[in-house]
């Protein structure tokens, strides 16, 4: 527990010190004023005429009458009454304070573990990225930083709970040493002896870390699986996995439960024994003034329960404690796979040609691309085919520096593709995938995310650019159509119009269309087909499928193989070959040198 315990103080302190020491200070003052405020108690005592005896007692009520005196005050019940009253309303508004201090360092903690973790998310590389599960990613960011927000929680009701009880200790030590110590004594055993059940706290927080992580991961799943479950009548397959893994948490949450149960009745109850044993002494043995027994029984009557309640604080901090280890560990993972920062960035510019020279790369030791040379020239659009698995989209994501080669070099108009010239390069791209993402926002939102600062008349030129501006203007809201979860109140068509509407509203120098057509039917691929044609020579495209129909007007299209470029052409020349990987491949979808896109 200490190498998760350490490293939080640490972030917690580094965080946000200086309300840290501001909290720390009023916790401090409170248990100080808490303390003085018992002191009270003493002279009024002697007033309802108990007897104090010349004991410790008696000492305090003789100082604090004399500091009544130095400030002109007389001893009386009325005064020490009103003094009390004073003390109390302070200490209320001191509390006041320092509860709204400490829920503002918990949730500002929560702030700064979140956006730290975010940071971290976003500037991993690519390749890490697409090997993690978005499920763990959600949850650390959410459940486990609320987790992380609850453990500090416990961890400031501890502290300000063990201060006040050290205020009382130190009171309780200047009445009775003796019965004080025998006090401590008895409650460090108790602690000492349940010491135990806090590790198994601990424990049952990592566990239930991993259970809450499965079922993050299922949510995701199942929900975006839904249409498919449905279709194969599998409802309740994913209602008893569900259901499962609820149980699992469940059953988590059931243990942590029974385990702070039994530990507080087995406090309580040796706290019982405690109490007891020290009355008897104190009566029987210590013989201690009836003034002086009625202060000490009520300080014990604090103290003890308040060892009871700072175990359960510890416990419920050490349950929650894990989520930090696992938000930690994330963002040291993520940070450890952080694209390079250059410490100076360079600016690209593009006009001759982008070339790839001599590049491989491999996914976990599997080759994807061998020594693969390619040349795509500045205002051509150039198109990559081949079947499904051979690298193609590999290709995209090395041409917009997403993932490095592992050999051979990207070079963009002679520069290479290094770290001090990706961010720059990427500002000159638009890409479309396959996939069409869109937020659960308005249409105009959705264009504007690629180019904030965008005005209308460029906004309607993209969508007329992707042939999109005739079903956007048919709209009920036109632009400010909110376009539902993913796009789901659009077609197909309409959703990857607007993707490509998203790119070119970019102005981008190079437009890459990873499978952009894939999932249309033929009169939306069309469409597509038929903006995209009007950009050629405008702008270089790249071009990525492997339905050929939508490569008739391309300048040069290469076909890729087992990570290589096997062929290379436009359509006339590769169609020509009888016996080319080109021509095989248009028999294959039954397209000839004469067939229409």
């Amino acid at each position: 527990m200490n190498r998760t315990l350490w490293p939080y103080i640490r972030d917690l302190a580094q965080a946000k010190l200086p309300k840290a020491a501001l909290t720390l200070t009023l916790m401090i003052v409170l248990g100080l004023m808490e303390g003085v405020g018992l002191l009270m108690l003493a002279p009024l005592l002697q007033l309802i005429g108990l007897d104090t005896g010349s004991g410790a007692l008696a000492r305090i009520a003789e100082s604090l009458s004399r500091l009544f005196a130095a400030a002109g005050l007389p001893t009386t019940l009325l005064t020490v009454l009103a003094a009390y009253v004073v003390i109390i309303s302070l200490y209320g508004l001191l509390s006041r304070w320092e509860t709204t201090t400490s829920f503002g360092l918990q949730y500002e903690f929560m702030v700064y573990l979140r956006d730290r973790l975010y940071r971290a998310i976003a500037n991993c590389n690519w390749l890490f990225f697409a090997r993690s599960r978005a499920s763990d990613f959600a949850q650390a960011l959410t459940n486990e930083v609320d987790r992380v927000g609850m453990a500090t929680y416990h961890l400031l009701l501890l502290g300000a709970m063990a201060i006040t009880t050290s205020v009382y200790i130190l009171l309780a030590l200047r009445l009775s040493p003796v019965a004080t110590g025998l006090v401590f004594i008895c409650g460090g055993a108790l602690l000492g002896l349940l010491w135990k059940k806090t590790q198994l706290a601990h424990q049952a927080g990592g566990e239930l870390s991993g259970a809450i992580k499965g079922i993050y991961a299922a949510v995701l799943d199942h929900l975006g699986g839904m249409k498919t479950a449905r279709s194969y009548g599998a409802e309740q397959q994913h209602i008893a996995v569900f259901a499962k893994l609820t149980r699992e948490v469940g059953d988590k949450y059931a243990r942590i439960n029974a385990n702070r149960a039994e530990t507080k009745y087995w406090f309580d109850l040796g706290a019982a024994v405690v109490l007891s044993t020290v009355v008897y002494v104190t009566v029987e043995v210590l013989k201690t003034p009836t003034a002086e027994l009625l202060l000490l029984l009520f300080l014990f009557a604090r103290i003890i329960p308040r060892f009871s309640q700072m175990q359960q604080l510890y416990q419920g901090f050490a349950n929650h404690l894990p989520a930090y280890a696992t938000v930690a560990r994330l963002q040291q993972q993520c940070e450890k796979a952080a694209e390079p920062v250059p410490a100076v960035a360079e600016p690209v510019e593009f006009r001759d040609t982008i070339e790839l020279e001599h590049v491989a790369f491999s996914y976990d030791r599997s080759p994807v691309i061998r020594d693969l040379d390619l040349t795509i020239h500045a205002g051509e659009t150039c198109a990559i085919v081949g079947p499904s698995g051979v690298g193609k989209t590999t290709v995209a994501d090395l041409v917009m520096g997403l993932i490095l080669p592992d050999k051979g070099r990207i070079l963009v108009d002679s520069v290479p593709l290094d770290p001090q010239h990706i961010k720059a390069w990427r500002s000159l791209i638009g890409y479309v995938a396959q996939d069409t993402f869109l937020f659960h926002d308005s249409i105009r939102a959705n264009l504007l995310w690629a180019q904030p600062d965008a005005k209308d008349e460029d906004v309607l030129l993209a969508l007329k650019l992707a042939a999109a501006d005739g079903f956007v203007a048919d709209l009920p809201e036109g632009l400010d159509t909110v376009v539902g979860d993913r796009g789901v109140r659009l077609s197909g068509g309409e959703k990857q119009r607007l993707a490509l509407a998203r790119a070119l509203l970019r102005k981008p120098a190079l437009l890459i269309l990873d499978e952009a057509t894939s999932n249309l039917d033929v009169e939306n691929e069309n469409r597509i087909l038929s903006a995209i044609e009007t950009l050629h020579g405008r702008l270089t495209i790249l071009l990525i499928t492997h339905r050929l129909a939508a490569v008739r007007r391309a300048d040069i299209i290469h076909v890729i193989e087992e990570g290589c470029i096997v062929e290379s052409g436009d359509w006339e020349n590769l169609t020509a070959k009888e016996t080319g990987r080109f021509r095989a491949l248009c028999n294959a979808q039954g397209i000839n040198s004469t067939t229409t896109a």
